[in-house]
């Protein structure tokens, strides 16, 4: 039987910048420029971050897209049970298939990719084989919300819990090497410092703890009035300024040298401020939302903080009263309501 025309199949949504999965930014080295990756839907956008302009739109999934990380090489997007991993976007290289449940964490970790499922099963996939190197089952006392890789810490990572406990573990011998008691809250998120050995932590109730893992002490906490912690990021341009994310729309910046609040930006977004990167060496910062926007901040006034650089937004009303920017939306808009 003959296949119908594909004159009507989807390429991609009209207006569709951002929206609940936190973006991605891998440096280029060939362009010499940092690339943004959000997802839209069930497929991802990739934006230069020197124009925020769009560079390309990757291959549409079977299913919404769950979770996305990045590294030099691949970008990584869980759809469904499955793991896909592309290069320039469209051409997909590995496919990772044996999660029995939606994956909502990924961490690229050298030749390997750490993965957590729903069921709070933790997998190692060999990268390049497409082959399960490891598996760890955690029991429900102890539910993954976050993790990081330390810097210099050969073969560990750091995984935090809603329950509030951390646990440092060995990947090669597959063995809990220790367990931080934590802070009475979960954990929302978990961010390598410029200073070795230092994490910075985000909790649900607001606060945002600078930890020396080496030691297990606290250098310094911080404590917002907003609420959940939804991203962390430090400036590594030679300032020593922290920004945090939060629920309400509302962006802070820490000074951890003085250790206080220097700036904070109001109603950065229409709703959370669930992607959070500082760009390596510079002074910008990238910031996305379900608002269905992506902006890039710049520190230059003279309070420390930042003001608006760049954006790139879409519409965020009922589709028939949408906001669409650029000439091709606003022809397509201004015939719907014509006819």
């Amino acid at each position: 039987m003959a296949e119908g025309s594909k004159i009507f199949t989807p390429y991609r949504a009209l207006g569709l910048v951002s929206t609940n999965i936190p973006p991605v930014v891998r440096y280029i080295q060939r362009r010499k420029e940092n690339l943004i990756v959000t997802v839209v839907g069930n497929t991802f956008h990739t934006y230069g971050a020197a124009k925020l302009g769009l560079l390309g739109v990757g291959n549409p999934h079977e299913n919404p897209i769950v979770a996305v990380c990045g590294d030099a090489f691949h970008i990584y997007t869980a759809s469904g049970n499955d793991i896909f991993a592309w290069r320039r976007g469209t051409e997909l290289k590995h496919k990772y298939v044996g999660h029995k449940a939606s994956v909502h964490l990924m961490l690229p970790f050298g030749p390997h990719l750490i993965a957590v499922d729903k069921l709070n099963s933790l997998r190692v996939w060999d990268i390049k084989a497409e082959s399960l190197y490891m598996q760890m089952e955690f029991p429900k006392s102890f539910e993954i919300s976050a993790l990081t890789h330390p810097a210099t810490y050969l073969n560990k990572i750091l995984l935090g819990s809603k329950q509030g406990k951390l646990q440092l573990w060995n990947l090669n011998t597959c063995k809990l090497i220790y367990t931080f008691k934590g802070w009475n809250a979960a954990v929302c998120v978990l961010e390598q410092a410029p200073a070795p050995d230092v994490i910075g932590v985000g909790l649900a109730d607001g606060k945002i703890i600078l930890h020396n893992i080496k030691y297990d002490e606290i250098i310094m906490d911080f404590h917002q009035d907003w609420g959940k912690v939804t991203g962390i990021g430090f400036r590594s341009d030679g300032f020593p300024v922290m920004v945090t994310g939060s629920e309400v729309g509302h962006i802070a910046v820490w000074n951890l040298e003085e250790k206080n609040l220097v700036s904070q930006i109001r109603d950065a977004h229409n709703g959370p401020v669930l992607g959070l990167k500082c760009l390596l060496s510079e002074p910008l910062l990238i910031t996305s939302s379900p608002d269905n926007t992506l902006k890039m901040w710049i520190f230059d006034l003279p309070d420390g903080g930042a003001r608006l650089l760049k954006i790139r937004d879409g519409h965020s009303a009922p589709p028939l009263f949408a906001r669409f920017h650029g000439s091709l939306g606003n022809c397509i808009l201004s015939a719907v309501m014509t006819c």
